[in-house]
């Protein structure tokens, strides 16, 4: 018997619609993003004279949406994902308007070249547009207070009562530290100052004299079970922690 291979298979039809419009939902970013920078005047900063020779310039306004719109998306975009983008995503494929997608070297000819030292400006005029359009209030300053911590998670907030409370509590073990170094140091004529709450600043010039007094040297210090400390290490010891937990509360 003869055995026939019979092929599977769907043929597909690639269909695109003529107005990528219709596709890209209304409520996209990308509409906004357009308007506002249509309202800026962006030739005082970029290139309009043609070449005479070579091929034709791209356009630079053009080249300055995909950046931007790239940017505002995703923060960060690497010069082959922009131009990736310009080819897959329709948004970049409207903002571009028939213009073929630009490659990698155009847009970092075009950064290096003509935005360098200039967009900061571009973002000044950007910023007073939106500014003027939402009425924003130039004569205030309004603090937000969220908490944000590196690797947060609900063990590791530090809370205002709690940090203002602790360091009442670290100013009255100084004030007693402090009193007992006096007494050691009476001899030398030197007193320090005594007082209900204390800048980190000031502590930290303390620590500085009292070693110089005592000549302590910090790099003697022993450490561990079965070792003796002075009495001159254990204050200093005990003034460095108090400081170093000032400076966690602050």
């Amino acid at each position: 018997m003869k055995k026939y291979q019979q092929e599977y298979n769907t043929p597909y039809q690639l269909k695109f619609p003529i107005e990528i419009e219709k596709i890209i939902e209304t409520t996209d970013p990308v509409y906004t993003f357009c308007e506002v920078i249509d309202h800026i005047d962006l030739n005082k900063y970029l290139t309009t004279e043609e070449r005479r020779t070579g091929r034709p310039r791209y356009d630079e306004k053009t080249l300055l949406k995909v950046i931007l719109f790239a940017f505002m998306e995703n923060g960060y975009e690497s010069l082959r994902k922009i131009e990736k983008l310009c080819k897959t995503d329709i948004r970049f494929m409207w903002l571009l308007q028939d213009e073929p997608p630009p490659s990698h070297m155009t847009i970092d000819n075009f950064m290096n070249n003509v935005l360098n030292g200039k967009i900061e400006e571009i973002f000044a005029d950007i910023n007073a547009y939106i500014f003027e359009q939402e009425n924003v209030d130039m004569d205030h300053v309004y603090i937000d207070g969220t908490k944000i911590t590196a690797n947060a998670n609900k063990y590791s907030w530090v809370w205002k009562k709690s940090c203002e409370k602790n360091r009442v509590k670290v100013f009255a073990k100084i004030t007693e530290l402090l009193s007992e170094i006096n007494k050691r140091i009476a001899a030398f004529g030197v007193k320090f100052g005594v007082r209900e709450e204390y800048a980190i600043e000031y502590l930290e010039q303390i620590l500085k004299q009292y070693i110089q007094l005592c000549g302590f040297d910090p790099a003697s210090a022993v450490r561990g079970r079965g070792h003796h400390k002075t009495p001159e290490q254990r204050y200093y010891d005990k003034l460095t922690s108090y400081i170093a937990r000032l400076k966690k509360y602050a």
